[in-house]
This record gives structure tokens, C-alpha cells and sequence, in this order.
């Protein structure tokens, strides 16, 4: 019975015990968890400062996102950039609006470009964009106002309306309207009107067709473009796209067209992930000559 015992212990000490969690990793995570618990307490503590008392029992919402982005291809070098954008949210005092700081102007990126495919750094921009939201009906609207941070402060503003019509698990129809104005570009508006088809639990597809209008050049620039879809877990995904760009100076002819797969994959949610993007261009400027290049973005939310 001895010898049993003896053995029985042997085994359950040289039993293998599962590695523990890497204490950089664990360092991270909680680092991450306290920088938001402070931006959290700040955002409440000068919220209740302005309104007096407290009118509102909803969840401080205010969020930081840190993006790091790399862009090269065979005609530039490998170009850098670093991105902040800060979501200062005061549920007290507000009610429809909120207030969003960041290093670039996010106002003036419309479509294609903010959702699927940039191949440029974004324009250093710093400023603060006053967000005004009202649901009317099925018609969301935005009035965002902008002041921008530079050595002569500048404004721009955005009047948006936007809507979803959507089919159960079938489809979805996204019509977008928005009239702009900018202190250097001028006014002029942007339309949308994409389609979305859920194909199965793990493909869809959208069709996307917009277009942008200048008032002071009097340019117009229509996207067109199809973009698949592919789930494999919730924290990994792939979008095969291809896009057709065309212009109307100094006549309506093709500018450009681009084929990319983006990877996308989510290391910590709502806290680390980034995006892996292989492209091909072919643009008018270059005489529509084949232009591989890769886009890399990594960002890190608080």
C-alpha cells in the first residue's frame, strides 16, 4: 500500500501544469485596463463638474485609440504614421452630441478610403470635431462643426443623413447624403449607396458605389467597386476587394483601379488588433503601370 501511495504521488507531482500567463502580457492587459479606468473617472469627474449632479446613470463611454501606420509600394518609400483619436464623451451634459479630439481630420475621410482601402499616411491635422446626432425616423443626421489646431485655426463643417434598409439576415441597402465645407477644398457633397448580401454564415458581399463632388474645382470622382467578405473565428477576417476610381477633368474617363486582400485579426479585444493589406494599383499618373505595394495598421484602443 506503501509503495502505491508512493507512486501514485510520484506521478501527480511530475504531471504537467499548464504555463503560466506571460507576466509582459498580464503587464500589458493591466496597463491597458488602468489607463482606461483613469480616462473613464476623468471624463465623469469634469461631467458632473458641468452639469452640477448627476442626471444620468449610463456608463462613461469615452475611448482613446492609438493607430500606428505603415504604407510602401514600388513607386515611394516606406512612409510612416501615427494616429490619435480621442472620444470625450460627458453623458450628463450631453444628450445628442460629443466631442471627439484627434491628430487628423476624420471629418474630411468619406467612403472607400475610410472603410476599405488607404494608400497614403493620413494628413497631419490636429483638431476637435463637436458631434451633433438626432434620429429622424429611419434617417440618422450629424452636424459635426470642426476647429483645426494649426498655426492659422481653421473650420470645417458636416451636415450628414444616413439610413439602413435591411432584409432580416438577406440584405442590407445603405443610403449616405452629406454636404460639406472646408476652408481650403471648399463645399461639396458626397453620396452613397451601397448594398450588402449576407451570402452564408461566413461570406458576404457588398456592392459600393459613390460619388464626390468639388464645388470650387469643380471635380467629381466616382467610386465603383465589389468587396467580398470572409469570416474564419470572430477575431479573424478576410476582404477581397477591387475598386474603379473615375474622374470627370478634364473629362469622365478611368483614374484608377485597385485589387487588395486585407487580413484583419483581433489579438485583445477592444484592445489590440491591426490590419495586413497587399495591394495592387494602376493609376492614370502612371500610365496605369502595375503598382504592388502593402498598407500595415496596428491599433491600440483604451
Amino acid at each position: 500500500m506503501a509503495l502505491l501511495v508512493m507512486l501514485f504521488a510520484s506521478i501527480s507531482t511530475a504531471a504537467p501544469k499548464p504555463p503560466p500567463e506571460s507576466d509582459l502580457e498580464a503587464d500589458l492587459i493591466q496597463g491597458n485596463v488602468n489607463i482606461s479606468s483613469w480616462l473613464d473617472s476623468f471624463a465623469t469627474g469634469l461631467d458632473l463638474f458641468l452639469a452640477g449632479q448627476n442626471y444620468s446613470s449610463d456608463k462613461n463611454k469615452t475611448t482613446a485609440v492609438i493607430e500606428v501606420g505603415a504604407y510602401i509600394n514600388s513607386y515611394d518609400s516606406l512612409r510612416n504614421d501615427l494616429n490619435l483619436d480621442f472620444n470625450f464623451r460627458l453623458p450628463n451634459l450631453e444628450e445628442y452630441w460629443q466631442v471627439t479630439f484627434t491628430s487628423y481630420d476624420e471629418t474630411s475621410e468619406r467612403g472607400v478610403a475610410q472603410n476599405y482601402v488607404r494608400n497614403t499616411p493620413r494628413e497631419r491635422n490636429p483638431g476637435a470635431t463637436f458631434g451633433f446626432f438626432r434620429q429622424l425616423g429611419n434617417v440618422r443626421t450629424s452636424f459635426q462643426p470642426r476647429i483645426n489646431f494649426t498655426a492659422t485655426p481653421s473650420f470645417s463643417h458636416t451636415l450628414t443623413f444616413e439610413s439602413i434598409a435591411e432584409r432580416a439576415s438577406d440584405y442590407h441597402i445603405n443610403p449616405k447624403l452629406q454636404f460639406y465645407a472646408d476652408a481650403e477644398k471648399g463645399t461639396g457633397t458626397f453620396q452613397a449607396l451601397n448594398f450588402n448580401f449576407y451570402l452564408s454564415r461566413h461570406f458576404n458581399l457588398t456592392f459600393i458605389n459613390e460619388g464626390d463632388y468639388i464645388d470650387r474645382d469643380h471635380l467629381y470622382t466616382v467610386t465603383n467597386g465589389v468587396a467580398l467578405g470572409q469570416w474564419f473565428t470572430k477575431s479573424e477576417s478576410l476582404s477581397y476587394n477591387i475598386f474603379f476610381t473615375s474622374k470627370n477633368r478634364p473629362n469622365y474617363q478611368l483614374y484608377s483601379y485597385n485589387l487588395s486582400v486585407a487580413f484583419v485579426q483581433v489579438l485583445y479585444e477592444n484592445i489590440l488588433d491591426y490590419q495586413v493589406q497587399p495591394n495592387i494599383d494602376f493609376a492614370q499618373e502612371h500610365t496605369f503601370t502595375r503598382n504592388p505595394g502593402v498598407n500595415f495598421h496596428l491599433y491600440l484602443r483604451f
